[in-house]
């Protein structure tokens, strides 16, 4: 039972310790120098990081749900289709709410070049949130089932995906390298040690 909850424990003081440092600070040293090298680097980033972007939010979002539900039972049967429908539940009924327990501003169109008007505020990137469950979590399964050419094809792709989506938030200017990097990372701490309760690793 220890081991059980062990990873549980880790999760909610990775989840706590990266929470108190974002409501302590706007942003992190190397968020700007991050975001302006990023931005550098894809100077236009319309024609790739908006159509990213948009797999989120309705309709692209049921696609990649789908999409999701249909490759997690795939890799592992009817445990994996569980555990993604109720990690995407989880995301779609309280990810946004979450932003107001932090209060982290948006990126300053001061420091850094920002795209469009994001509202409301940077920290946890809903965007990333609904990627960790979906794109992450396929990873996340991938990585404990059987190895074979699917499996690994999927894992690369889950984490292909999350980078992609966090370059792209970063790089229309709608939230920070940390923020994604941390919302990233609570995210999938959680799905692991729930993934290490449900799935055995094979």
């Amino acid at each position: 039972m220890r081991t059980r909850l062990l990873p549980f424990a880790l999760a909610a003081v990775v989840s706590v310790l990266i929470g108190a440092a974002v409501a302590l600070e706007p942003y992190f040293a190397g968020d700007v120098a991050g975001a302006l090298a990023l931005q550098s680097a894809a100077p236009d980033p319309g024609w790739w990081a908006t159509p990213v972007s948009r797999l989120a939010p309705a309709p692209n979002s049921y696609y990649v749900m789908g999409l999701t539900a249909i490759l997690a039972f795939v890799l592992a049967g009817w445990r994996g289709l569980v555990l993604a429908a109720a990690w995407i539940a989880l995301e779609q009924w309280g990810a946004e709410s979450t932003k107001a327990w932090f209060g982290r501003a948006r990126p300053s169109r001061e420091l850094i070049a920002v795209v469009g008007s994001p509202s409301g505020f940077s920290f946890p990137s809903t965007t990333i949130t609904f990627f960790s469950v979906t794109f992450g979590l396929l990873a996340v399964i991938a990585a404990r089932v059987r190895k074979t050419p699917l499996s690994i094809s999927i894992l690369v792709f889950g984490l292909v995906m999350l980078a992609l989506g966090g370059a792209a938030r970063v790089a229309l200017g709608a939230h920070w390298p940390s923020d994604v990097i941390l919302t990233s990372t609570i995210c999938l701490v959680w799905i692991w040690a729930t993934a290490r309760l449900v799935l055995k690793k094979k």
